[in-house]
């Protein structure tokens, strides 16, 4: 017997691949430490602010849901029964990063028959950095990740029932209400459960079904305008088809991403709901117009979707991975050679050819359809979209499951095995192969200390963020909204000589910033008649 099989006898192999991921994920969280975790930043600091808010009982922001609801619900819970600490959805999304280390171990075990292969695919999504990363962030992340692992863990049951049908579909519906897109698992999902038993996929899809409109209802009850989840995704929308995908990507938060964001309302649209068409719209009309640039953008983000380094958003991750030294080893970097994915991609490739023979020897061809739908289902919205670390994250726990299938392969004897080590060479090459993006010229070290600056600003602590805002200058002098905040919150402790100065040295990068004229005509007059 197997050393696996030796101790799986003794303790379940689910049980095993869960301690080790909750090991890793507690070790992360109890080594980490930095400006980066130490404050939530960007859409972590707004969904922290959220669910206080949510505790007290003070309810959502007036109109439709900005974001999708669910994960600041949880943050709601979890601050109203425990009070107010970063720790309560840490600890909570430690368990549910193990909890989905072990369902990819179960739905590769179902795949494969094989118990080693299960062990594999769980221990890669326990050691993958990135999510170990996303389940310490305060970011819908988590969640949706788990109840997208769950719901195809339920799909692929042997004997699945009524039960097991609503609770597939409920997992569809919430995971949306935390990440939208996963909405589209309830195609693959549903036709699984089928199984010549269309009731269950009828039952798959009105649960997901009753969770969409349930917030759909909430929002028109809000609003009076009929928003599906939240009137987010028309932005993101265009972001990803446009003209120009690379500088829409690198807009950062700032003047011009407030220039976008106020761009409906120059047009004449005033309510969430038609500022969020007004951008569907004109990432539609773009690919009508433009339909041959179109094809090129989705073909270019499906390229960058199999990059092995992760693409920034909020954060850049090799800027914050030193924060833990176990975030250090999981995601070392050489180059565009990065962990996990630079070994991640290349094994899910050989991965995807075993299942494609299983397929073609209709060697359970149902299960193989479902787990290759479910992967289509779960990349396409980086590539509607656009590809950025945390976007993919839900697609991981599938990826480990190929990636144990072709790791099972290629360590195999014969012939047979030719195959999948040709494309995942092909497949490796390509994942390493350097690409520059506008997103790289971005001093994410220099946003870090500006979002923290914000947040600290939010809080109340202006001396706080004067040193985090100072950083930001330190770094990057001609960073017009560090230095901006930096002057207001100099004034805000009465430091006015040092805002003069600040508004002087932006002024040498900005001569005809009118906000700077403005405040230093208002300071310099204080300073003269003997101010701070």
């Amino acid at each position: 017997m197997s050393r696996v099989g030796a101790l799986g006898a003794r303790v379940p192999v689910w049980a095993l691949v869960f301690i080790v991921a909750l090991g890793v994920r507690l070790a992360y969280l109890l080594t980490a430490h930095g400006p980066a975790f130490d404050a939530p930043l960007i859409d972590a600091d707004y969904y922290d602010a959220l669910g206080e808010r949510l505790a007290r009982g003070e309810g959502f922001d007036a109109g439709p849901f900005w974001q999708p609801p669910l994960y600041p619900l949880v943050l709601g819970a979890l601050y109203g029964l425990g009070g107010h600490s970063l720790w309560w959805p840490r600890l909570l999304q430690a368990l549910l990063g193990a909890l989905t280390a072990a369902l990819a171990g179960g739905v590769a075990r179902r795949v494969s028959g094989d118990s080693r292969v299960g062990v594999g695919a769980g221990l890669l999504v326990a050691l993958h950095g990135p999510l170990v990363f996303y389940d310490g962030e305060l970011l819908a992340t988590s969640v949706g990740t788990f109840l997208g692992a769950a719901a195809l863990w339920l799909a692929l049951r042997e004997a699945p029932g009524v039960g097991t049908a609503l609770l597939c579909g409920a997992c569809i519906g919430l995971g949306a209400l935390a990440v939208a897109p996963l909405l589209l698992l309830v195609f693959p999902l549903a036709w699984a459960l089928a199984r010549g038993r269309p009731g269950r996929a009828v039952l798959c899809v009105a649960a997901c079904a009753a969770c969409v409109l349930c917030t759909a209802l909430v929002n028109h009850s809000r609003s009076g305008e009929w928003v599906l989840i939240s009137a987010n995704g028309g932005i993101n929308l265009w972001l990803g088809n446009n003209s120009d995908v690379d500088g829409a990507m690198a807009i950062r938060p700032g003047a011009a991403w407030e220039t976008l964001m106020n761009e409906p309302s120059r047009h004449g649209f005033q309510t969430p709901a038609t500022q969020d068409a007004y951008f569907t719209r004109k990432a539609l009309d773009w690919c009508r117009s433009r339909p041959l640039d179109c094809v090129g953008n989705l073909l270019w983000k499906a390229r960058l979707l199999l990059v092995a380094r992760e693409l920034p958003r909020n954060e850049d991750l090799y800027v914050v991975r030193s924060q833990s030294p176990v975030l250090w080893a999981l995601t070392a970097r050489l180059g565009g050679f990065a962990l996990p994915y630079a070994l991640l991609w290349p094994l899910a490739a050989a991965g995807a050819v075993v299942l494609w023979r299983r397929w073609r020897a209709k060697d359970d061809a149902r299960v193989a359809l479902t787990v290759a739908g479910a992967s289509l289902m779960l990349a396409a919205p980086s590539v509607l979209f656009f590809v950025t670390g945390r976007y993919r994250a839900p697609l991981t726990p599938v990826l480990c499951v190929l990636a144990a299938l072709g790791l099972h392969a290629l360590l195999s004897r014969g012939a047979s095995r030719m195959v999948p080590v040709g494309v995942a060479l092909a497949v490796l090459v390509l994942s390493v192969w350097p690409v520059r993006l506008a997103v790289d010229g971005v001093d994410f070290e220099a946003e870090l200390h500006f979002a923290v600056g914000g947040r600290h600003a939010r809080l109340g602590n202006d001396v706080a963020a004067v040193e985090a805002w100072r950083q930001a200058v330190l770094r990057r002098p001609d960073y017009l909204e560090a230095g901006y905040n930096l002057g207001l919150a100099l004034e805000r402790l009465g430091r006015t000589g040092e805002a003069v100065r600040t508004y002087e040295a932006l002024l040498r990068w900005y001569p005809r910033e009118a906000l700077l004229r403005e405040r230093l005509s208002l300071l310099q007059g204080t300073v003269r008649d003997g101010g701070p």
